[in-house]
């Protein structure tokens, strides 16, 4: 390039330097602009807000190079291409509005409604552990010694109530079972006399009283024939019988006395024999009437002895475990099965422990089964001391492990810290009728410390981060948008939001809200290219 050409350059180049710089003022200032008014109302009203600053710069521009036709036309371009750049910027803000028709919304799963009250729980989230149901546990443990012979229960089983687990051979119930038969087989005897002795008793009654009526020995002898009294039937009939014939013959020989026909003697004699055999009949009365009765309280006596006897040898053997049934069945099992001893589940459940086996020698210190019934199982959550004050009974729980989920309420509160852990344990009954929780394993629980009423709460999946600030998305004639919000109380389901901004009723998305972002920053990609 020659020094000529150099020359008739270096205005032109100039002039083209002071008008980009010109143009580069403008386009700050208008920037400026746009950015305080977008930050005044968060983003509504930017096009009038651009509108102002424009036309206050235009004038500015039109004062600023009046004196120079060609600079004020670039200044003049300027401002056109700012009034250009406001026109983008409000277009930019119609941008972010995310048309779709009810039918794109539907296939989307995007769901949308109204914003309104309800309620925020606050949580503590804490360790825990599955555990059994202590109180649904049963320890089985023999209540004789023993060898065992069979072994019916075995490790995972289920069982129900009565079910046989094992079968022991004790010498010690044997003996019991011994004296219980040597008990019932004497109330037996016992029994059989005092139905005898009742009956004798009666019958003996029944004879005294017609003795007092002082028959004659025929019509005695008829009513008495069919009475079974024994030996003391004899002995009164015949004392009976003489002194009837003593006092015939009495008064027989005193007849005879008065007609001269007699001696003195012989009257004697008579009188002396009757009251003799009188004396007898007496004597052998009041015994056999005091004897009989005697007789009959001796068996009620040994009857009451012997059914108590029963009932306490009953009682051992349901101290050695032996129920109702077994027992009444003992009289009827065979002499080689008299030490044998059953044991039993007294609940349904699962074995969860065995310690037993053919062979072995079991005494009454040590469980040799444990059953458990798995229905309901215990969570032992681990509260840390900062926040043992806020759990307590009736909280609700919400309980999480990988892909399970449950609940329940605080039952039980430990007054002691762990001296191991230094934490406290708080207890929950939860439903395991499904199986889905096995104790030992390790979860997370959720405890409900608080339920407060809030005015405005969305779903936390409503909640999105946008251009560096949490927004809703709320549905208006022009589509959706996102609307910068002020988070209040939150948990993992819900969020509160603070202030007045949006109207309650106001439409929001509260499903799907991240296919909303993801719209606009495709509309933003687009725009940019």
């Amino acid at each position: 390039m020659n020094t000529l050409t150099k020359f008739l350059l270096t205005p032109a180049l100039l002039g083209a330097m002071i008008a980009l710089q010109g143009c580069a003022e403008s386009s700050g200032h208008n920037d400026t602009a746009a950015e305080a008014g977008h930050s005044d109302d968060d983003g509504h009203g930017h096009a009038d807000e651009g509108g102002d600053d424009h036309d206050d710069h235009a004038d500015e521009g039109g004062d600023g190079h009046d004196d120079h036709d060609d600079h004020a036309d670039e200044g003049g371009d300027g401002h056109d291409d700012h009034g250009d750049e406001g026109g983008d910027g409000h277009d930019d803000h119609g941008d972010e509005v995310v048309r779709l028709t009810p039918k794109q919304l539907k296939d989307a799963g995007v769901k949308i409604e109204p914003l309104a009250g309800g309620m925020i729980a606050t949580h503590v989230t804490l360790p825990a552990e599955v555990g059994l149901n202590q109180d649904r546990v049963l320890h089985v443990t023999p209540r004789v010694p023993g060898i065992v012979t069979e072994v019916h229960g075995f490790l995972g089983q289920d069982v129900k109530e009565g079910d046989l687990l094992a079968v022991l051979e004790s010498p010690q119930l044997g003996e019991a079972k011994i004296a219980f038969l040597q008990a019932v087989q004497a109330k037996a005897i016992a029994d059989a006399e005092l139905s005898r002795q009742t009956t004798i008793s009666k019958n003996t009654a029944t004879l005294l009283d017609a003795l007092r009526e002082k028959p004659e020995l025929d019509t005695l002898q008829s009513q008495v024939s069919g009475l079974r009294i024994g030996t003391n039937k004899g002995r009164l009939l015949s004392a009976y019988a003489r002194v009837k014939a003593a006092r015939a013959n009495y008064a027989r020989e005193r007849e005879l006395r008065e007609k001269g026909l007699s001696t003195e003697a012989d009257l004697l004699a008579a009188q002396e024999a009757f009251n003799s055999y009188q004396a007898e009949y007496y004597g052998a009365f009041e015994d056999i009437d005091f004897t009989y009765q005697l007789r009959l309280l001796e068996a009620q006596r040994a009857a009451r002895v012997t059914s108590s006897e029963v009932d306490n040898a009953e009682r051992r053997l349901h101290m050695l475990g032996l129920s109702q049934a077994q027992v009444a069945s003992i009289t009827e099992q065979p002499d080689v099965e008299v030490a044998r001893y059953e044991l039993t589940a007294s609940m349904p459940g699962r074995i969860v422990s065995k310690h037993i086996t053919p062979g072995e020698k079991v005494g009454t210190e040590a469980p040799v089964y444990t059953l458990a019934d798995l229905s309901t199982v215990w969570l032992n959550i681990s509260v840390y001391t900062e926040y043992a004050a806020q759990i307590e009974v009736g909280l609700r729980v919400v309980v999480h492990a990988d892909n399970r989920t449950t609940t329940g309420v605080v039952d039980y509160v430990s007054a002691i810290v762990s001296e191991s852990t230094r934490t406290v344990s708080a207890r929950v009954v939860i439903d395991n009728s499904d199986a889905a929780w096995k104790p030992g394993e390790f979860v997370t629980a959720r405890v409900e410390t608080q339920r407060v009423r809030a005015k405005r709460v969305v779903p936390i999946d409503a909640i999105q981060t946008y251009e560096g600030r949490e927004v809703v998305f709320i549905q208006d004639a022009d589509g959706i948008e996102p609307v910068p919000v002020r988070i209040g109380r939150r948990n993992d389901v819900s969020v509160e939001l603070l202030g007045d901004a949006i109207a309650l009723g106001t439409p929001i998305v509260v499903r799907n809200s991240f296919l909303m972002k993801a719209e606009l920053g495709k509309s933003a990609a687009g725009h940019d290219h």
